[in-house]
């Protein structure tokens, strides 16, 4: 009991003695007045002086150990300010020798690290940090300064655990789990299976340190997902993974009220790694099946709507696989049950988005009616509105145009049509004046404008002109008007139909579709009876105007160019 006695006596002494380095006694007020006084110069674009003067502050073991943290940034920033990237390693490794015990000091240090331009060069065998003049490998210390980070950040962490400000030592807990997350949160998460290696600083490697991305999230030897569980102690962590969950659930043990940012945060990462959207990487696949919800398979995208809510589908180093989520990595459990604890809005918007993305729209419907209430509530109109027009497109009557193609006159011209909902659909067609539209551009380009407007001159943008700038001045007469019933699916999916539109003559035409109590669409339709080939020869070009159905050449085409040329000119 005795010998107790005594480390309790030893450690109450190491208690305060922390205390007083950590700044709890007076400091003189000179130091405060000489920092006052560099910042001034900082802001006054007197960098060298500044720079001077805090690392004077910085450099002195008397230097306020709440404050020598922004110390050292300023400083490092002065140095960047004057080009001197390359002093920023020396300067900062001598202020973390004088400060060593001062754990506020380290994580600084450590952020200061991970901050800091991490390209250079290898001039006479020194990496040098920042741009030089006059050769040199190019040489980057990504790796290697988030290694000296993760040191600093653990050689601080027995003593940020002893501090009484718990509310600082969660938040760095926090920046601990993001700089074991760094490179990591995505297509490099392969690498949060291995435990970093804390005693030796990595070589620095060759070219500018950018990661390439991978194939999938990362799998186990039988290709399963591979999950990262809460080990006991940072020391028993096996991958630096553990490690991320163990900062996680700490930084909530010391401060509570960073469990809803936490939570967020795990989520997201399980929803990056793990959310049906992953598969959108296979490009034209995911988009071009999407439409399909007939198959019978179940890991295509065509099988989004029969996932349970503890199922998802999503794209593994190994390909495509649909596997349970356990309730702890289910992020849509987490946001379900942050949602229902009242701090869900960020919650319930990211459950509308992943029930979106499962094309189960009336689950995305009943959140996203949540999402209007709670903006609602809080009186904020703007919000309010935005997210009634996204549930609007998910349950209103909603279609629209896909893009279409010159098509040959005399043909019955369609187009193609998607819509949702909607049970009808008003259909009308106007010319376009593009004889007017030509004469326009010419005499535009013969003004000699002093700067050319591109958007005038671009005749194949010509919907974009009529829609969104309101030039009706293009617009002819109404030459058909139609009518056209629908029958939409269930659950608010999409529908795509061909419209037959009775186009014959050749020209342009802005068509467009009023869809019954919901939007309106516009589309220009090309009709062509005609068609015009070129192709380069030697010294000259060849022009081939040929019958834009058969093919066949057209006997004495009558062909008119015109076109422009700028120069600069010095005046």
């Amino acid at each position: 009991m005795a010998f107790a006695g005594r480390l309790g006596w030893v450690a109450l002494l190491v208690g305060i003695t922390g205390a007083l380095a950590m700044g709890l006694e007076p400091r003189p007020a000179g130091n405060q007045a000489q920092r006052d006084q560099a910042l001034k110069a900082m802001r006054d674009g007197n960098f060298k002086e500044a720079y001077e003067a805090l690392r004077r502050l910085a450099l002195d073991p008397a230097d306020d150990p709440l404050k020598v943290g922004e110390d050292l940034e300023n400083a490092t920033q002065c140095l960047q300010r004057l080009n001197r990237v390359n002093e920023i390693d020396a300067f900062r490794e001598a202020v973390i020798d004088v400060h060593r015990g001062n754990w506020r000091l380290l994580w600084a240090a450590a952020r200061n690290y991970m901050n800091v331009q991490h390209q250079g060069f290898l001039i006479a065998g020194e990496f040098q940090r920042g741009h030089h003049r006059g050769g040199g490998e190019v040489m980057n210390a990504t790796e290697r300064d988030r290694i000296r980070a993760l040191q600093l950040m653990a050689q601080a962490l027995p003593m940020a655990k002893r501090d009484d400000d718990h509310r600082s030592t969660s938040n760095f807990l926090l920046e601990l789990a993001g700089m074991l997350l760094n490179n990591r949160g995505h297509d490099e998460a392969w690498r949060l299976q291995y435990l970093s290696d804390l005693d030796t600083l990595p070589d620095y490697e060759p070219g500018w340190g950018y990661y390439s991305p991978t194939s999938g999230a990362p799998v186990d030897e039988d290709g399963n997902p591979v999950f990262h569980h809460v080990p006991k102690s940072w020391e028993t962590a096996e991958t630096d993974g553990q490690r991320w969950r163990w900062c996680l659930e700490q930084a909530i043990e010391f401060n509570p009220a960073n469990r809803t940012a936490v939570r967020l945060q795990f989520a997201d990462f399980l929803w990056n790694q793990f959310g049906v959207q992953t598969m959108a990487h296979y490009g034209w696949r995911f988009g071009r099946m999407q439409t399909d919800d007939t198959k019978e398979d179940e890991s295509g995208t065509y099988a989004l709507h029969t996932l349970g809510e503890n199922e998802t589908i999503a794209r593994l180093a190994s390909g495509v696989k649909r596997f349970a989520l356990p309730d702890e990595f289910n992020f849509i459990k987490i946001w379900q049950e942050m949602a229902a604890a009242d701090h869900g809005l960020p919650a319930l918007e990211r459950l509308v988005q992943v029930f979106e993305n499962r094309r189960q729209y009336p689950r995305a419907a009943e959140y996203c009616r949540k999402v209007v209430q709670a903006y609602t509530e809080a009186r904020n109109q703007r919000a309010a509105e935005a997210w009634q027009d996204r549930l609007d497109q998910i349950v209103g009557n909603w279609g629209r145009f896909e893009p279409v193609t010159s098509q040959p006159a005399s043909q019955g011209a369609t187009v193609e049509y998607r819509f949702r909902n909607g049970t009808a659909v008003e259909l009308t067609a106007h010319e376009v004046d593009v004889p007017k539209l030509l004469d326009d551009v010419k005499a535009y380009l013969k003004s000699r404008p002093t700067r050319l407007d591109r958007s005038k001159l671009n005749i194949g943008n010509i919907g974009h002109m009529l829609v969104h700038e309101n030039q009706k001045q293009y617009v002819g007469r109404e030459v058909a008007s139609w009518k056209l019933d629908l029958t939409p699916r269930e659950k608010h999916f999409d529908k795509r139909v061909t419209v037959t539109t009775p186009l014959q003559k050749p020209g342009a035409y802005l068509v467009t579709a009023k869809m019954a109590d919901g939007n309106t669409s516009h589309v220009i339709l090309w009709l062509s009876d005609t068609a015009i080939a070129k192709k380069p020869l030697e010294g000259k070009t060849l022009y081939f105007v040929a019958d834009a159905v058969t093919g066949r050449p057209i006997a004495k085409a009558n062909v008119e160019f015109f076109g422009w040329r700028q120069e600069r000119r010095r005046d």
